[in-house]
């Protein structure tokens, strides 16, 4: 799995790209709390990019999205596929994963 990070203002965001094994969503939380810093208020997460993600990987995600949580910054994702909706669907976490339009840096969020 591969990651491009952009940042914008208060905003950080996290495209992945391939497969998402726990290793990778375990890599990727971990890379997104170390790219943090005091006026990072919001994450988006765009995972239309992925090809699959595992349990493992929506794990990590989910551990993450409780981290975040606790510092009282926003996690939102952006742009879903049927690589990620099934997996999803099969953990029983569609409800926890509201996805938003994805994000444009200088433009905010777009259909």
């Amino acid at each position: 799995m591969q990651v491009q990070f952009l940042e914008e203002r208060e905003r950080l965001v996290a495209r992945p790209r391939g497969r998402m094994e726990a290793d990778d969503g375990a890599a990727l939380a971990s890379a997104i709390e170390g790219r943090l810093h005091a006026g990072t208020k919001a994450v988006t997460v765009d995972l239309g990019e992925l090809e699959f993600v595992s349990l493992g990987g929506i794990r990590a995600i989910l551990r993450l999205a409780r981290s975040l949580k606790g510092e009282r910054r926003e996690l939102v994702f952006a742009r879903d596929s049927d690589a990620v909706r099934e997996p999803l669907h099969q953990a029983g976490m569609d409800h926890f994963f509201q996805f938003s339009p994805p994000y444009h840096p200088h433009r905010g969020t777009s259909a």
